[in-house]
């Protein structure tokens, strides 16, 4: 608040209701707001006063509003009290410093520049007019308003408080960390200035000094929730969720209707996967604060990863809404999209997080990715290197890049960039596990093996399972790649790809019924699987079952028309049947995709030899 209000001189003795009413409405008799209002009231009704005495009534009326909370009923008192008397310079400020509370921040510096005309040494009006600067997002000048008032008001803890606030907001936390530590000094009583120092410190990734500060705090007012609040933050980010979720549960204790908290402590149980008790507190802190657009978009990655992602992208909508110059909502927004398949909404969204923070390593490492998802190799890679650039340790970029030139059919480049992804992050599994396809590809069946070992230490998923399986076949070791099979369908018996290769290990020894039911469940699970339907026709092949193969096969091609192996392998089951027009056609046209594959060549020489086999 800034200085008293002048006293009033009054034209003659007042009695003794008029003294007391000045007593309350003036402030020295220390009464709650609304008796403050109806004396204040009852004196300026009373006619008696006129001109700069009546501007000090509506002045401290207004003050009297604005501690019940009542800011347009203030602002009203602040406005008359300047018609009253225009050089009323105290008015003015407090008018600004009202319009601040109401967001009204241009109106509020014009209040606060011709307050400072009318009196330059009030510390405190160029502290409120630095507060308005900040709200402004104007630092340099909020920064240079509360230079004066300390300049004005050396011991002016408060001003070095709202300095290092600031300071902190430019990322400027050498210079945050000494304002704190004066205020501290000043005011070492003072728990607001430790906390704040905390976020500090935790800002500037010194988490133990962060928690020491929230400690201070917490045992200068044990009641202080804002420093439970931010110390289990400090406590998540170090990995402890036990002590964070302690702290977040004091701190909404303490305060039930801290919007913050339930944010936070829905981030935790987010962390631990427990999605529907995080989405719960995300509920709460959205209801608690409609305002607050991390929450929205804390909720949207809940419900995006429970699969809900129409109620995802519902509240990213919200959050950007909200906040139209977060990145981080338009890049979670684009995650969800990518996810969902619109990868042209997910390009959309990610090339607006990166113009809005062109340092955002992340938003090129997922646009990077839906490139990948639609083919574009080449974009895909850029976007990566990227990403690599402004994070040289980016692990996840290293292996998205090193699929990506495994795909171009570049697998030297692949191998190396899934070297740089193990460098930065030996326990990556999913690097080894890429780096075993790309060794694969390679025809390095050994190398592949050994990483599909070490990526099945690290993480035993089905998928490198099943791939090391593959591997085993490859090398004719038929147990252990039924074993490896097994496992990876025991993993995730919704696998349709490890349903098809343990269907290729049954036919490589000739157990042609499993062979066949595994294939069967693989078409079950993925209709759409043309490898599944190429292979079944193969074992029916085998089985001399040929309508049910051609049946099989013809599915194959509708579903992969590029297959110059399905082609072939139709046109050796039409021989078999005698068509031999049929036959031909499908070994050109298997020549005309693969002119080096020797099957349909040899099919042709067959025919036109009139040496085919019989059925």
């Amino acid at each position: 608040m800034l200085a008293c209000a002048m006293p009033i001189m009054l034209a003659g003795a007042a009695h003794a209701q008029d003294a007391a009413d000045e007593r309350r409405c003036t402030g020295p008799a220390r009464a709650a707001p609304e008796e403050r209002i109806a004396s204040c009231t009852a004196l300026i009704a009373s006619g008696k006063y006129q001109g700069a005495n009546l501007a000090v009534l509506h002045q401290d009326r207004g003050l009297a509003q604005r501690a019940k909370g009542d800011l347009g009923a203030a602002a009203d008192d602040f406005s008359e009290a300047i018609k009253l008397n225009p050089d009323y310079a105290r008015a003015l400020a407090e008018r600004g410093s009202v319009r601040i509370a109401q967001h009204e921040l241009d109106d509020a510096i014009a209040d606060l520049n011709n307050a400072i005309k009318l009196d330059a040494n009030d510390a405190k009006t160029f502290m409120t007019r630095g507060n308005a600067f900040d709200e402004k997002h104007d630092f340099e000048g909020a920064i240079a308003d509360y230079n004066e008032a300390i300049r004005l008001s050396p011991n002016y803890a408060a001003a070095y408080f709202n300095r290092a606030l600031a300071f902190r907001r430019k990322g400027d936390f050498e210079r945050a960390l000494t304002d704190y530590s004066q205020a501290i000094k000043l005011d070492p009583k003072n728990p607001s200035a430790l906390n704040n120092r905390g976020i500090a410190w935790f800002e500037n990734g010194d988490i133990d000094h962060a928690i020491a500060d929230y400690n201070a705090a917490i045992r200068i007012d044990s009641n202080f929730a804002p420093a439970y609040n931010n110390r289990g933050d400090a406590w998540r980010a170090k990995g402890d969720s036990v002590r964070a979720l302690a702290d977040f549960d004091h701190a909404i204790q303490l305060s039930p209707q801290f919007a913050l908290a339930f944010d936070n402590r829905g981030l935790v149980y987010y962390q631990k996967h427990d999605l529907d008790r995080a989405i719960a507190d995300f509920d709460t802190a959205v209801r608690l604060d409609p305002s607050n657009a991390a929450a929205y978009s804390n909720r949207g990655n809940a419900r995006d990863d429970k699969g809900d992602r129409d109620g995802a992208i519902t509240d990213y909508n919200s959050a950007i809404r909200l906040d139209p110059q977060n990145a981080r909502f338009y890049y979670d927004r684009g995650i969800a999209y990518r996810r969902a398949g619109d990868i042209e909404r997910a390009v959309s969204d990610l090339s607006e997080a990166i113009r809005l923070d062109p340092r955002h390593a992340g938003a090129y490492n997922e646009r990077g990715y839906a490139y990948y998802q639609k083919r574009d190799f080449d974009r895909a890679i850029a976007d990566y290197d990227q990403a690599i650039k402004l994070n040289p340790k980016f692990a996840v970029a290293y292996n998205n890049r090193g699929n990506a030139y495994d795909d171009k059919g570049n697998t030297d480049r692949a191998i190396a960039d899934y070297n740089e992804a193990l460098r930065a992050d030996a326990n990556y599994a999913a690097a080894l596990y890429n780096r075993g396809i790309a060794y694969r590809h390679k025809g390095d069946i050994d190398g592949a093996i050994a990483d599909y070992d070490l990526a099945i230490k690290l993480n035993p998923t089905a998928a490198a399972y099943n791939n090391r399986g593959s591997a085993w076949l490859a090398k004719g070791e038929n147990e252990r790649a039924s074993a490896d099979f097994e496992q990876a369908i025991k993993l995730d018996p919704r696998s349709a790809d490890a349903y098809i290769n343990r269907g290729n290990a049954e036919r490589d020894r000739l157990a042609l019924g499993d062979a066949i039911a595994d294939y069967t469940r693989a078409i079950d699970l993925s209709p759409s699987a043309a490898l599944a339907f190429y292979n079944r026709a193969w074992a029916r092949y085998l089985g001399g079952d040929n309508r049910l193969a051609l049946a099989d096969v013809d599915q194959a091609i509708k579903l992969n028309p590029g297959s110059a192996s399905a082609f072939s392998t139709r046109g050796l089951i039409r021989e078999r049947l005698s068509d031999s027009s049929g036959a031909i056609a499908d070994f050109h046209k298997a020549l005309a995709i693969d002119p080096s594959f020797q099957q349909p060549a040899e099919g042709l020489r067959r025919l036109q030899a009139g040496t085919s086999p019989t059925r």
